[in-house]
């Protein structure tokens, strides 16, 4: 079973690898950023380098493509959160130049899942046909997407970097949590595994 799972992760690294050299077309209406936690009204380092990333797309679009994107900052409140985390954000993208115009908040969502179903309803409220990209760390890069595409999102993502002690422990809990995602999934391919496991252990 040990192989198994090595083999899993390592579908996961090459999966995650790929998505991120993937390099999104400069026609967006909306960036959305999601949200990772602050400190008291503070943004922390690891979501001010997914606001960071964001905010050099939207200047790299404005420059070569001279489209204006919209941010849609994600994030609620949590329980040692002064306010909510997409206020929060939003008051960082406004000191570093962002408009106000330009930037949308979802202040209620607690996790990936209605982070992107959130913004989705935001968008087409402000857009019916719309291009969109979404903004997280590397390591988050690939679970985000299969949330987005739960979501009906057909939308890309990049990634910002992460401080590289914080990679290892990072990858491990995405691996996790990816497996609890597809659960139903993953049982119906252990069983039969486990069965056979088994038998081949009654009769050595």
């Amino acid at each position: 079973m040990n192989h198994l799972n090595g083999f899993w992760f390592f579908c996961y690294l090459v999966s995650t690898y790929l998505y991120f050299l993937h390099q999104p077309h400069l026609n967006k209406d909306f960036i959305i950023v999601l949200g990772s936690g602050i400190i008291g009204e503070k943004v922390p380092p690891l979501l001010a380098s997914r606001l960071d990333k964001g905010i050099s797309f939207y200047y790299k679009q404005m420059k070569r493509k001279e489209k204006r994107a919209k941010f849609v900052v994600t994030g609620g409140q949590g329980p040692n959160e002064s306010i909510p985390e997409g206020e929060a954000m939003a008051r960082y993208l406004r000191n570093a130049g962002i408009p106000s115009d330009d930037i949308l908040i979802e202040d209620k969502a607690v996790d990936t899942d209605q982070n992107m179903r959130f913004s989705k309803e935001i968008m087409e409220k402000e857009k019916q046909d719309y291009k969109a990209i979404f903004v997280t760390n590397r390591f988050h890069l690939f679970r985000a997407g299969l949330y987005a595409k739960r979501a009906g999102l057909s939308i890309d993502g990049i990634g910002s970097k992460t401080a590289s002690y914080f990679v290892p422990n990072a990858f491990i809990r995405e691996f996790i949590a990816i497996l609890f995602m597809y659960k139903r999934v993953h049982l119906l391919l252990f069983i039969p595994l486990a069965l056979l496991a088994a038998a081949f252990l009654l009769y050595q």
